[in-house]
């Protein structure tokens, strides 16, 4: 075979190669999507990544963590909710090595925060520890739960009725214990559509929680699919929406952060990184100006970090003055309770 036989050869190769792909990514891709809720469900939730892979969620000081108790929740449909209870630091020298009193401590007068995580992963997560301990630094008690189908949590098929339901049980479990001591929620990225999701419900139930941290937060879902690094190539193709949105909504993963938090009572802190490639922080600013616009007389601010401090996604937790700054929030929240 002459050169030029062996290089027509290798470009039709080539060209079939690139071919395939082509129609692999744009074409088999997008079919399967639309066509497999469950598949939808698991690259939305990632419920099936555990990293780390193994944990030992009964002794939470292996992962550097002092004061904390692991327990399990059962829910009123029968699931079991893994969760962890960190001590406030100024309990730590009385209570720590007695588990026995962590849950009638939620009623001491600390502020409790109930810690919604985001999709993949435990409540183990480093970047989550990292914040439990700032949160503990400013004497909080931190609630930190898997929802069902995360870490030792019932494996069920995961949704968002079903991760709205463990964000409301686990509000009104603490509740039921604490006594009038104030109760705040801590969402990240997905985490941040369950809370606004779940504690919306709660306030139509009477339940008020006293403010909800929202940490890399988003519109609504859709919002966030189009926003995706990972949908960019298909984005512009004329079948995106059949194809990709359409079908979530299909499937009831709204979580339309926007719509659900529209006239609520509780304070809401925002915390967006510029350089959050996952959630882009244009949505968490487009959502605090839907607040501002629909939510009157109520507590609403924005804290956008510098992508020079390289906090992404969901390193935040790294602010020195993150300390401080959420204090200061809760504390104003409760001073502006109405009387």
């Amino acid at each position: 075979m002459t050169f030029k036989g062996c290089m027509k050869r290798t470009c039709c190769i080539t060209s079939s190669f690139f071919a395939i792909i082509l129609f692999l990514v744009f074409i088999v891709i997008p079919i399967v999507f639309r066509y497999s809720p469950s598949l939808q469900r698991g690259m939305i939730f990632l419920n099936y990544v555990r990293m780390p892979s193994s944990v030992n969620y009964s002794h939470p000081e292996k992962y550097g963590i002092r004061g904390t108790k692991n327990f399990h929740i059962k829910t009123n449909d029968n699931m079991t909710l893994g969760v962890w209870h960190v001590l406030p630091r100024n309990l730590l020298e009385k209570y720590e090595n007695d588990n026995s009193t962590y849950e009638q401590l939620l009623s001491h007068g600390e502020p409790i925060v109930i810690y919604m995580h985001g999709n993949s992963g435990t409540r183990a997560n480093e970047h989550r520890v990292q914040l439990y301990h700032v949160l503990q630094d400013i004497n909080c008690h931190v609630i930190a739960v898997d929802y069902r189908s995360y870490a030792d949590s019932t494996d069920v098929e995961v949704s968002e009725l079903g991760v709205v339901t463990d964000a409301m049980e686990m509000f009104r479990w603490v509740h039921k214990r604490a006594n009038g001591t104030p109760i705040f929620g801590w969402g990240h990225s997905l985490g941040t559509g369950i809370g606004a999701h779940a504690y919306s419900l709660l306030e139509k139930e009477g339940l008020y929680p006293n403010g909800l941290i929202l940490e890399a937060p988003f519109t609504k879902m859709s919002d966030e699919i189009r926003e995706y690094p990972l949908t960019k190539i298909h984005r512009l193709l004329p079948w995106f929406e059949f194809f990709i949105i359409e079908p979530v909504e299909k499937n009831n993963i709204i979580f339309d952060t926007e719509t659900n938090l529209m006239n609520t009572k509780m304070p809401i802190l925002i915390l967006h990184a510029r350089d959050d490639i996952v959630i882009p922080y244009q949505l968490g600013e487009k959502l605090y100006k839907h607040l501002l616009e629909t939510r009157k007389n109520v507590t609403t601010e924005l804290v956008l970090y510098d992508k020079n401090y390289k906090y992404g996604h969901k390193h935040i937790c790294k602010d020195k003055e993150l300390g401080n700054r959420t204090r200061k929030f809760i504390n104003e929240s409760i001073n502006n309770l109405p009387q």
